[in-house]
């Protein structure tokens, strides 16, 4: 028979085991990630609130979130009551233009229809200078083509690709884009919106 004490220990351990962790995208997503302690960060597709609980925890910057998904919403109130977690799509942020130092967004495959407002968006409340983290499903090129044919869209052209993103994040206005692989499957994109020169300043 089990003691009191004992009974505790077990539970503790298996709760342990079960606490959700980081994907390998999430982890990729906070290690390229430029935040300082006073910067404020948006997560523009909450999900589990892990990324968000992970900068409140060691970075204490000012954390947001928005989710279209009440029950995400709830769950990250109530674990996360520091961080403002709003019920929202992120193809419509209720955040006013350049608010955020940083946004973050995990794309997908279904996103491709909204691709185009979600990047406005994102380039609306994200501040000049501000550093923009796309995390997404791309497999190398080599069997690009194999997923396309088994892919239940049958409109390969929707599909969102590390290019494609690329080529729509530049004409967004973004710049200094770099690829970070995280998994045989996953990858980062990091982007930064343009910061006007002096000289540009000075001619508007």
């Amino acid at each position: 028979m089990l003691t009191k004490a004992q009974d505790e220990r077990f539970a503790a351990k298996h709760a342990e085991r079960i606490q959700p962790k980081l994907s390998a995208l999430e982890k990729g997503m906070l290690k390229w990630a430029v935040v300082d302690p006073q910067d404020k960060v948006l997560d523009a597709k909450v999900g589990g609130g892990l990324m968000i609980e992970y900068l409140r925890r060691n970075l204490q910057c000012e954390v947001c979130g928005v989710s279209d998904n009440m029950d995400v919403v709830s769950n990250a109130r109530n674990r996360l009551v520091n961080c403002d977690i709003v019920y929202a799509s992120p193809e419509d942020i209720p955040w006013p233009n350049e608010s955020f130092d940083t946004v973050m967004l995990k794309l997908d495959s279904d996103d491709a229809d909204t691709l185009g407002r979600m990047l406005q968006e994102v380039m609306r409340v994200l501040k000049e200078g501000g550093q923009f983290l796309l995390g997404l499903r791309d497999y190398p090129m080599a069997l690009q083509s194999v997923v396309q044919h088994f892919s239940d869209d049958s409109d390969s052209s929707k599909m969102i690709t590390k290019n494609s993103l690329m080529e729509r994040l530049t004409d967004e206005g973004f710049e200094q884009l770099s690829w970070q692989r995280t998994s045989f499957s996953t990858g980062v994109l990091t982007a930064w919106k343009n910061k006007p020169g002096v000289a540009e300043v000075l001619a508007n």
